[in-house]
């Protein structure tokens, strides 16, 4: 009882409410919690836990059920070592999906999610992050201390998606954040098609709204309630309706709504820093036969 399906990325790109929607379908078993992280260890350099913790996440799962779901989009930036040891795991009928969203906007979708999960100061400014994440090489970001800072290279979706096309291939999905909140029931049903389940079986054609980043008035009882979560997230994915009304119950004593904006001229330079790796992911999208590219990706360089 392993995973044969896997969102594996990426951050900040509505992957939660996919794989929530995805699990409302009668022939596909979520894991018990979304972010299994069974795999991230690799992406560190550091040993898997043994598979039978991998195992328990679909204990629940019917044998006959023909598709086992689970969502940790931080997969996507661990590449060949990430690759590998879900190969082996989950054997080579593993199917995977990659959603992409315009850098940008994920770029400021992760930063005030830290903020929001208080792991960078609220007061910090993009300039001061992305000074500081600059400092940062490729060996600190081995380091899994320094995803926090990893707002705009997992934005730089060039440098990954090569190793997930070649190992993948033709068992690689890519879907765009864009058309999965203007188009859901188009993606929802292309997604069935690519796992092989029936594309009319949703209870809903609606997208989950799911993992938004919100504000809070006080950073005491908002770290009380971050503990919580993480404490009893698997419990909670086993009853939804619970968990909504907790989490309703929670926005209306902590919550607010983040007034915060991208600066006008941290977004133009932001454009300008990733207008190469979107040209670079516009060549690999169309080289692995994705023509249908959004407006944000450039056009490929003849």
């Amino acid at each position: 009882m392993r995973a044969n399906a896997i969102v594996a990325g990426v951050n900040k790109a509505g992957t939660t409410s996919l794989f929530v929607s995805l699990s409302t379908h009668p022939e596909v078993a979520g894991a018990t919690v979304k972010e299994t992280r069974y795999f991230l260890p690799a992406r560190w350099g550091q040993r898997l836990e043994p598979v039978d913790v991998y195992e328990s996440a679909f204990a629940a799962a019917p044998t006959t059920t023909p598709v086992r779901l689970e969502a940790t989009p931080s997969y996507f930036y661990g590449g060949e070592p990430v690759i590998d040891a879900m190969r082996s795991v989950c054997g080579e009928d593993l199917r995977v999906m990659v959603v992409l969203r315009e850098p940008v906007a994920r770029f400021w979708s992760f930063f005030t999610f830290q903020k929001a999960r208080l792991r960078i100061p609220d007061e910090l400014s993009v300039e001061d992050y992305l000074a500081h994440a600059d400092t940062l090489s490729d060996e600190d970001f081995r380091v899994a201390e320094h995803e926090r800072w990893f707002a705009f290279r997992g934005g730089c979706y060039a440098d990954w998606l090569p190793a997930w096309h070649s190992a993948f291939g033709a068992r690689l999905q890519i879907v765009f954040f864009e058309d999965l909140m203007a188009e859901p029931a188009r993606v929802l049903r292309a997604t069935a098609e690519f796992l092989g389940i029936d594309p009319d079986g949703f209870p809903s054609t609606s997208l989950a709204s799911e993992n938004r980043t919100t504000g809070y008035k006080r950073a005491g009882l908002q770290r009380v309630a971050l503990t919580f979560n993480d404490r009893f997230e698997r419990f909670l994915r086993r009853h939804y309706g619970l968990k909504e009304r907790l989490r309703s119950a929670y926005y209306r004593l902590n919550g607010a709504a983040r007034r915060e904006q991208l600066p006008p001229t941290a977004r133009a330079m932001l454009a300008d820093r990733y207008a190469e790796p979107n040209a670079r992911l516009a060549r690999e999208l169309v080289a692995m036969g994705v023509t249908d590219l959004p407006t944000w990706c450039a056009a490929p360089v003849a």
